[in-house]
């Protein structure tokens, strides 16, 4: 009897690559450390998995859950599921779709490497060096936007791609328990909540989330040059109050539009254990404090109470483990870090009982899409996620994805 490995089709995909090389229109074996959803979305840029199970029922059975290796799986063409793209009319149409694509691949390419180039940036590159690469690419981007959209126009069609037609490029960042990181259950409760928005609201639109680690990068550098669609999760201050802003801050309500929330967070404040800050009732007594909060995380709820330079010192590392090891090494007396965030990094840095919260001082934030203004498919883009939204609140599958996700936390630290 032939014997099957059975396989969670839910489980990410170990490092075989196979799935990555297939095609729609095609048959494909399952392989050890497959799954249909990375099987899905390397053939239909889309987590619908849907697509390969109900085309594949009487190999796979009832349960989308199990698949098996040595299986061979249908991947059904694009036409069958309707995500063909339309067939040019004339042969200047076909001449200015295949153009447009070169382009969009060239730009893509230009994307990967200012991820590569963002990815490794050190401490000490100069600022001037850092505003040249991003104005070369911002020109060399639009260059080729505006070239594939006069190829298009020319070819008789007169209008822009909808936003259906392409693929849209979405950044976000990893180490954000339990909101985005590619270790955790659907690379996190916040990636899961924009999926799950996509596919309700516009199941047929293609699309990719790319992880960047370096999150001032993305406002600095990646979304400037247009190559990417939308970034997550940022909170969005209060730009109907501008002048109470941070230059920072005032600088976000300018450039970049907001999806409706789509969570809401704590941000708090922590102290070493004995220093006195941890037990404070009022802002005021942080007054001449140094106070550490991750660079590229908003100050709005700071500068609302008082707390910005002279009154107080900012210390603006990467990442929020550095400000834990500023305040076990005395550098910072208190860190300003979103709650979920803090307490799963504390455990894992050995600190706990050595850094504590102060219970009395907090301020609940939203956590937002953002688009950059000068994307003409920017508003286009948050319409959709608010509609998958909606759509997901409605029906209580938000409820569910959020309580999933915040059970796993509890339950894996």
């Amino acid at each position: 009897m032939k014997l099957h490995l059975i396989i969670s089709s839910l489980a990410l995909a170990a490092a075989t690559g196979a799935a990555s090389a297939q095609e729609a229109c095609s048959t494909y074996e399952i392989q050890r450390g497959d799954s249909l959803r990375e099987l899905t979305i390397a053939v239909y840029s889309t987590e619908d998995f849907r697509i390969i199970f109900e085309a594949n029922r009487d190999v796979i059975g009832n349960n989308p859950n199990v698949i098996r290796v040595g299986d061979v799986l249908t991947l059904p063409c694009l036409e069958d599921i309707g995500r063909a793209a339309a067939v040019p009319q004339t042969e200047a149409e076909a001449m200015a779709a295949e153009m447009a694509a070169e382009l969009v691949k060239a730009a893509e390419d230009r994307a990967a490497k200012a991820i590569a180039e963002a990815e490794s940036r050190v401490a000490e590159a100069k600022a001037e060096a850092v505003i040249a690469a991003k104005a070369a690419a911002k020109d060399e981007i639009e260059a080729a936007r505006a070239e594939g959209a006069a190829l298009i126009r020319n070819a008789g069609t007169g209008e822009r791609p909808e936003i259906r037609d392409r693929q849209l490029i979405l950044i976000t960042g990893g180490n954000y328990s339990p909101f985005t990181d590619e270790a955790l259950p659907h690379r996190g409760l916040y990636t899961n909540l924009v999926e799950t928005a996509m596919l309700r609201a516009a199941p047929e639109q293609s699309y990719k989330i790319q992880f960047v680690n370096d999150w001032s990068s993305h406002l600095d550098l990646l979304m400037p040059t247009l190559a990417f669609d939308a970034t997550f999760p940022w909170s969005r201050p209060d730009c109907d109050d501008a002048d109470a802003l941070s230059e920072n801050d005032r600088s976000r309500c300018e450039t970049y539009n907001f999806s409706n929330p789509f969570y809401e967070v704590v941000d708090t404040f922590f102290a070493r254990e004995g220093s006195g800050y941890e037990e404070t009732l009022t802002y005021a007594d942080f007054a001449g404090a140094t106070i550490c909060r991750p660079e590229g995380w908003s100050l709005s709820h700071m500068d609302a109470v008082g707390l910005y330079e002279p009154a107080i010192t900012m210390l603006r590392p990467v990442s929020p483990d550095e400000c834990f090891h500023a305040l076990m090494d005395g550098t910072a007396d208190i860190a300003a870090i979103e709650a979920h965030l803090a307490v799963e990094a504390i455990g894992r840095l050995g600190y706990e009982h050595r850094i504590v919260e102060n219970p009395n001082l907090a301020a609940i934030k939203s956590l937002n899409i953002m688009t950059h203004k000068d994307n003409p498919d920017g508003e286009a883009i948050l319409e959709t996620l608010n509609q998958g939204l909606a759509i997901m609140q409605q029906s209580g599958e938000w409820r569910d994805i959020v309580s999933t996700a915040l059970r796993y936390q509890m339950e894996n630290g």
